[in-house]
């Protein structure tokens, strides 16, 4: 496996972390009791995209460098903040965007071989 493919693999397990936390999030906000959030197709969702994210994380870590596939998880955030933004209709501050940029620039350095 090449070193472009486990990262589009990190990318896409990143992507998935990211839905999973906005479905457990949509369904936190359920005003409900917990024992009916459960049954809901978004906490579902989230389970299954849960289950499936390290499977592809570890078919990435044939091809990537253990530190380069953790670093790479830091993806999360970059997605969180956007999914935050649209679909919770949360606020992006300066010190967020900030970060995030950070972020990107790091992993661009990361997998600049």
């Amino acid at each position: 496996m090449t070193l472009s493919i486990g990262v589009l693999l990190m990318f896409l397990t990143s992507l998935l972390t990211a839905i999973g936390h906005i479905c457990f999030k949509k369904v936190a906000l359920l005003d409900m009791p917990f024992g009916k959030k459960i049954f809901r197709p978004l906490f579902i969702l989230g389970g299954a995209v849960f289950f499936l994210c390290p499977i592809i994380s570890s078919f990435a870590a044939r091809a990537l460098d253990f530190s380069m596939l953790y670093g790479m998880t830091s993806l999360n955030f970059v997605f969180i903040l956007f999914f935050s933004r649209y679909l919770l209709q949360e606020k992006i501050d300066w010190p967020k965007i900030i970060g995030v940029c950070i972020i990107i620039i790091g992993l661009l350095v990361m997998i600049s071989e």
